[in-house]
């Protein structure tokens, strides 16, 4: 069965859905490459809870680089089914966006060296902080001054939209890590508290103002 989606989603414009497929490249090699650096610890001494013992913090980072990516691609996906039309804005940002992507092995690489402290997990973080951001600023460019996105919604929406767009990656990494490196609890109350802020916000919005999308 021939799926016609994205036609009707982008009117026909071939750009758009090129751009796209193009785009679902990047993120599936990007998934896929999390786990080549993943191996057997030394001295393993072929337990299971050997195994978890000495590989926790690996695994645990491949987790969340794994999440992170599926949750961009599925906001990412479904941004770009409610574009109408191709824009040059909207393809310079989103090359920003599959830059940062394509790194993600790299930086979570630097995370199965050195675990979930120090340095690099602020390189990390900071990766996933520019790509929601860039993310966000290419729903934002479509959706304020492109006016690329249908069905055209209220502004507040639309501002909800983005803010969880650009900052719910970095947030919801951002409080796994920390959990993960057992940063102070109050640094990670706070991290919690803006993650829930922005929640309470697009739920409150959405009742205010219309239905829930991309």
């Amino acid at each position: 069965m021939t799926d016609h989606t994205h036609d009707v989603a982008h009117k026909g414009d071939p750009s758009l859905d090129r751009l796209l497929f193009f785009s679902d490249g990047v993120f599936a090699i990007a998934i896929t490459l999390l786990s080549i650096e993943l191996h057997v610890p030394h001295g393993w001494d072929g337990t299971l809870a050997g195994l978890v013992r000495e590989s926790w913090a690996m695994l645990g980072a491949f987790s969340i680089s794994f999440a992170v990516i599926g949750v961009l691609w599925n906001a990412h996906r479904r941004c770009f089914l409610r574009m109408t039309r191709f824009t040059t804005g909207v393809f310079a940002l989103n090359l920003l966006v599959l830059a940062g992507i394509a790194l993600m092995p790299f930086v979570t690489q630097l995370l199965y060296v050195r675990g979930p402290n120090g340095e690099p997990v602020f390189i990390y973080l900071g990766l996933v902080w520019l790509i929601g951001i860039a993310q966000g600023l290419a729903y934002g460019y479509a959706a304020f001054f492109a006016d690329a996105i249908r069905p055209r919604q209220h502004g507040m929406l639309r501002l909800s939209a983005f803010l969880m767009q650009a900052m719910m990656p970095g947030l919801c990494s951002s409080l796994a890590l920390l959990l993960m490196g057992g940063a102070p609890i109050l640094f990670t109350a706070v991290i919690g508290g803006v993650l829930a802020l922005l929640i309470v916000f697009r739920v409150v919005v959405a009742r205010r103002f219309g239905t829930l999308a991309a």
